[in-house]
């Protein structure tokens, strides 16, 4: 349980560079734990940093001088799917991918589907990856005088473009509201409505508990219960003058008086969503305390995001996000010296979140295996060497590896709820079967669906484990069809053998490279793993006298393999 005034004093111990009496950082190579070989640790960062696996070319550099490693990491941070990684990781977060409930699809954006209008949540998280992946200060994301819109966003939340046919692009609000990154973001408040006598205060929990890892829900507070709760007047009354309620809503309330403005629903009759405006302002009569941050008063949400730029508590909790995404392990298990370390080398790089992912890859605690047979079992219980690939990274590991994307049919899929001024059902769309729950199968594969699902499964089950199965089939079917009807330097996974090959040379040869490319092993052709792959595709092509089919078994049962769901 969080004590506030022990937080707020050691934030104030920290920033004034005091020793604080704290357990001490983990000490690396301790003899109860063993590490990633080098090419095994390439495999771990690829995966947690693009959702792909390594090329065959990395990992016999990294196999040949495991130095390289750092500089192969440098290009990932590079690449475009690191961005979609930043995304995925603020998500998590935030909580805003949804959906139920969508916008409808009337006016300027008549003709979309419910999928594609409800891409609008995505653009607090465009913001952030921007800021990340153009190494400006992290602190921009609740800083920032801009917004992130595309051509569907611009149009629902109200914000400027300049004509172009780009994508995406730096916008600004076309309404009057305080600009402070994601804390002015529509997509972020339309998520988390404020509903009833709440008064913005789940919302201000969230960007508490989301960007200080300060939850008001998890204070050390002794409840009162003889209070009337279904009479609005004395629960007013005890958020202010009851000791056991004001321990939270003395700091609570003022932070959120400072979301007054934004509208509490997403309510809305035409676009854009007024989210913001004057008839949602005026905390007097409601919170009735002045907005303010912790005890410093801040008039609006802009304020807000000036002082959590200034709070010590903003880099560490940003450390430990990232941390914990990238080792998929609770931010309550996080290693108060790692933490340290890494929070102390962010604000050092002027909070660059690219160098904050670089340190976390590249750390003993990152490359973690397993822990010996003399660990104690706090140290097993504690340790994760094995990740499991998120339902977003197997979509981007399987399209990267097969050409595959699991996709529903857009025919025949409409969602019954939301209705166009006719009164006419809206298609849903085509839907990612792996980053949808409205037609797909996120959560099944150990996702979250942002609403009742908010945390994610790190281990494989039954149900992930057919999902997988079922995606592997899929995709080899059409892999193997696919690769044979284009020429060797164009295909994806089969580009060393012919239809009509079936000599034991040159399948194992076959073999050895997908094993590399699917689980990012360079294991040797004529050696026993592959081997025992071989020993699969010779019996299915004795069986039936099918080369193909004998290559869609094997690569369904290669992509289905536990190898592929761990990393």
């Amino acid at each position: 349980m969080v004590n506030l005034a022990k937080l707020l004093a050691f934030s104030a111990c920290v920033a004034a560079g005091c020793e604080a009496d704290v357990p001490p950082p983990d000490a690396p190579g301790a003899p109860t734990v063993e590490y990633l070989t080098p090419t095994e640790h390439l495999v771990r960062a690829s995966m947690t940093l693009r959702g792909v696996r390594p090329s065959i070319e990395d990992l016999a550099r990294v196999a040949a001088d495991p130095d390289a490693l750092p500089a192969i990491v440098d290009t990932y941070l590079a690449s475009p799917a690191f961005g979609a990684m930043v995304r995925d990781l603020h998500a998590e977060t935030l909580l805003v991918r949804v959906d139920g409930a969508p916008f409808r699809s009337f006016h300027e954006l008549d003709g979309r589907t419910v999928a594609e209008v409800q891409t609008v949540f995505e653009e607090p998280l465009r913001l952030i990856e921007y800021v990340v992946t153009h190494d400006r200060p992290y602190t921009e994301i609740v800083t920032a005088d801009y917004a992130i819109s595309d051509p569907i966003s611009a149009v629902v939340w109200g914000m400027t473009r300049d004509g172009s046919a780009s994508e995406l692009q730096v916008s600004h609000w076309i309404d009057a509201r305080p600009v402070a990154g994601i804390l002015s973001s529509s997509g972020l408040f339309a998520r988390h409505i404020s509903a009833g006598a709440n008064y913005n205060r789940g919302r201000a929990n969230l960007v508490s508990s989301a960007l200080l890892c300060f939850d008001f829900l998890h204070s050390n507070i002794d409840l009162d219960t003889s209070i009337d709760l279904a009479n609005p007047q004395v629960v007013s009354n005890a958020v202010r003058t009851n000791p056991s309620c004001a321990g939270c809503h003395q700091a609570l309330d003022p932070l959120a008086s400072t979301l007054f403005g934004f509208q509490p629903g997403a309510r809305y009759v035409s676009y854009p969503v007024p989210m913001w405006g004057p008839q949602y302002a005026g905390w007097m009569g409601k919170n009735d305390r002045p907005p303010g941050y912790f005890g410093v008063p801040a008039p609006t949400i802009a304020d807000v995001g000036r002082l959590m730029a200034e709070d010590p508590r903003f880099p560490r909790c940003a450390a430990t996000r990232f941390a914990a995404y990238m080792t998929e392990t609770d931010r309550e298990a996080q290693p108060f010296g790692w933490i340290s370390e890494l929070t102390e080398g962010f604000v050092a790089s002027g909070y660059s979140a690219k160098q904050l992912a670089r340190e976390i890859v590249l750390s003993d605690r990152f490359r973690v295996s397993h822990v010996t047979a003399d660990a104690t079992p706090d140290e097993a219980e504690t340790t994760n060497g094995m990740l499991h690939v998120r339902p977003e990274q197997l979509d981007t590991m399987f399209f990267d590896l097969t050409g595959v994307r699991w996709q529903s049919s857009d025919t025949g899929t409409v969602y019954e709820g939301a209705t166009v001024n006719n009164n006419q059902p809206i298609p849903y769309g085509q839907a990612n079967l792996l980053r949808s729950d409205h037609s797909g199968f996120r959560t099944l594969a150990g996702g979250i669906d942002s609403y009742f699902v908010t945390r994610p499964v790190h281990t494989t089950n039954a149900v992930s484990s057919l999902t997988l199965r079922v995606l592997a089939t899929t995709a080899a079917g059409f892999v193997v069809d696919d690769d044979f009807s284009l020429p060797a330097a164009e295909r994806h996974l089969l580009a060393g053998v012919e239809p009509t090959d079936t000599s034991e040379p040159v399948v194992r040869a076959q073999l050895a490279k997908l094993h590399a490319r699917i689980y990012g092993a360079l294991d040797p052709a004529d050696g026993t793993e592959v081997g025992a792959t071989y020993t699969l595709f010779a019996s299915v092509l004795a069986r039936t006298g099918d080369v193909r089919h004998a290559w869609k078994t094997t690569l369904a049962a290669m992509l289905s393999d536990l190898r592929v769901a761990h990393f």
